[in-house]
């Protein structure tokens, strides 16, 4: 159970079209869970530590402040970030929290025992997930705009792989067919993961209380939309060879050396 005086911050990372939002909304029925959507945390905190150690270091020597007050804002951001969510279990979702420079940040300023719940699904079945929200004539810009060397669905894949490799026990890996085919172990695994008690949840309709501002941020229309009932359809999305061939190229490569270097 979380402290009776303070939040339990849970990370949420993973590769996109995995279930997160599908989860965040099981989730939430647990009262005493709270959830959002892409979390700005990571960000805020990464950007006040630099700004401490660079760009207003000066001015902090200058009116006497030490390393103490960057430790402080650091540590009391998450509590500024959710203010309304004290005494809760609170699972932030932020893509690649798990890669090293920011888990290493979660561990300084949030907790070193910090645990997080990382998603991920088959390379092909992912493209393939995108490429059914867009109509044909722009299915060959998805394609290029998530596999081209520079994209962040390729950091994003390093991020989990460069986890996975870590063996670290505070990192539970959750796979799409988890969440949708073996829910309630899956979900069993979760609560033992984080160190809750078990939540009896209603798997058989899902009303969505959660959601991302597909619009403001973007995407694809109805990106984030869940469907009410858990179950993994049959998608007619026919990958063309070379997306097919580029996907088996990627997963083939984080068994070989060198791979971060063709991702950089």
């Amino acid at each position: 159970m979380p402290s009776k005086s303070k939040m339990k911050l849970v990370l949420l990372a993973g590769l996109p079209r995995t279930g997160s939002t599908l989860l965040q909304n099981i989730l939430i029925q647990n009262p005493e869970i709270q959830t959002e959507g892409n979390s700005a945390l990571c960000q805020v905190m990464s950007d006040a530590k630099i700004s401490c150690e660079q760009n207003a270091l000066h001015q902090l020597i200058g009116v006497g402040k030490d390393i103490s007050f960057k430790e402080s804002l650091l540590r009391n951001i998450p509590n500024i970030y959710y203010p309304e969510f004290k005494n809760k279990v609170v699972i932030d979702k932020m893509r690649i929290w798990v890669s090293e420079p920011n888990i290493s940040l979660a561990r300084e300023y949030i907790s070193k025992d910090v645990k997080a719940i990382v998603l991920y699904r088959p390379i092909e079945e992912i493209v393939a997930s995108y490429a059914k929200l867009y109509p044909k004539n722009r299915r060959e810009f998805v394609y290029a705009s998530l596999l081209n060397n520079s994209s962040d669905f390729l950091k994003e894949i390093y991020s989990i792989y460069e986890a996975k490799n870590s063996n670290d026990p505070n990192f539970l890996f959750v796979s799409y067919d988890d969440i949708t085919l073996n829910t309630e172990k899956t979900l069993s695994d979760i609560y033992k993961h984080i160190g809750l008690d078990r939540f009896i949840h209603n798997t058989r309709v899902i009303n969505q209380t959660v959601f991302e501002d597909d619009e403001r941020n973007n995407v694809a229309p109805e990106m984030h939309i869940i469907r009410p009932k858990i179950e993994k359809q049959i998608n007619p999305v026919i990958l063309p060879d070379w997306v097919k061939a580029i996907c088996r190229n990627i997963t083939n490569g984080f068994s070989e050396c060198g791979l971060l270097e063709k991702i950089k």
